[in-house]
């Protein structure tokens, strides 16, 4: 609970900038770190990933309600689009318990916000950390 606040204390200090992004955004971990964050107004990330980790997304969008007002909506990774190689997908439809993504081979893996295009109207917080494989949990 403590980090949800943390995430939803960053998207609310990050000020709208007017306009559409749309470039992609390069993950880049520091060495040694197993965690990428990004703010911005980008939604589709792009990075290379050893086979056997499995990544986890966390994602902090702001949003116009329906009063016309502004709201803050968290999710994990279940509602990313996730491509890779040798034509691998994973849906942004996926069910709420399906929120790690396991590279199976190593290569570029592709995140996107959205099922098309780049870019969005309203800052995003972005965390994506990559971790071993759990050999226990295989799939």
């Amino acid at each position: 609970m403590r980090k949800m606040t943390s995430l939803l204390s960053t998207i609310v200090l990050v000020i709208a900038c007017p306009g559409v992004s749309s470039a992609d955004v390069q993950i880049n971990m520091q060495a040694g770190s197993q965690c990428w964050s990004y703010q911005g107004l980008d939604t589709r990330f792009y990075g290379n990933f050893a086979g056997g980790q499995a990544l986890t997304v966390a994602v902090v969008e702001q949003q116009l309600n329906e009063k016309g007002g502004m709201e803050a909506v968290a999710h994990n990774g279940e509602q990313v689009w996730v491509n890779g190689p040798d034509g691998f997908l994973k849906s942004g439809y996926r069910e709420e318990r399906d929120r790690i993504v396991y590279t199976d081979k190593p290569g570029r893996y592709i995140f996107n916000l959205y099922e098309h295009g780049t870019g969005g109207a309203y800052p995003v917080f972005v965390k994506i950390c990559a971790s071993k494989k759990d050999q226990t949990n295989k799939k």
